[in-house]
């Protein structure tokens, strides 16, 4: 599965999700397919599929 770069809305959409998980969005990589969080003061990076299927996991609802 790809993302593409769909803008401003698309880091928004991964700022309220990585809020909810309790992470500070910090940004996202189109072309690596990355999102960088900060989590209890340190820097993450995720895998963008990774990410989302964590997201969904502990929001089934969403």
């Amino acid at each position: 599965m790809k993302f593409s770069d769909l803008g401003r809305g698309a880091r928004i959409e991964l700022a309220k999700m990585a809020k909810q998980l309790g992470m500070k969005f910090i940004g996202y990589n189109p072309a690596a397919q990355q999102v960088s969080l900060e989590h209890q003061g340190k820097g993450v990076t995720y895998a963008l599929e990774e990410f989302v299927a964590h997201y969904q996991k502990a929001w089934p609802s969403a």
